[in-house]
């Protein structure tokens, strides 16, 4: 099945959202394997009397990793095309307008502490004759 090609929306068009995505997806493999091979390291320093790794050389591989990682991730055709029709439905949403965000908003607020009030009733009829039972 041939997928859709729509024209860019935006002044960046839908393959920049695509790269910012891979290179959100880079940088977080970064932090996530940099704090993985410090703690992994830590622990092997610990438990079986190896010195500890130079922390610089450990975040430097780290990034390496994270790199290759996404660049391979970027390459694979079935995670580009999954991460181009994500974008690309994205391009169609409509978004609410700051009025609306705010209106809704203040709903969700007014249900909220209507909510609260009402468990908050029911709470104390129910504690008054649990109290009159026990």
């Amino acid at each position: 099945m041939a997928m859709e090609e729509t024209q860019p929306t935006g002044t960046l068009g839908i393959e920049r959202w695509v790269q910012f995505a891979f290179i959100g997806i880079a940088l977080l493999l970064f932090w996530f394997i940099d704090h993985l091979a410090s703690d992994v390291a830590g622990f092997a320093a610990q438990k079986l009397d190896f010195s500890t790794p130079n922390p610089t050389i450990v975040t430097a591989a780290s990034a390496l990793v994270a790199m290759l990682g996404a660049v391979a991730l970027y390459r694979n055709e079935n995670v580009y095309r999954f991460a181009r029709a994500v974008a690309v439905e994205l391009s169609h949403v409509t978004w609410p307008s700051r009025q609306e965000t705010w209106s809704n908003t203040l709903v969700v607020i007014i249900v909220s502490a209507v909510a609260a009030v009402i468990l908050g009733a029911f709470d104390a009829a129910w504690s008054a004759v649990t109290d009159l039972i026990y």
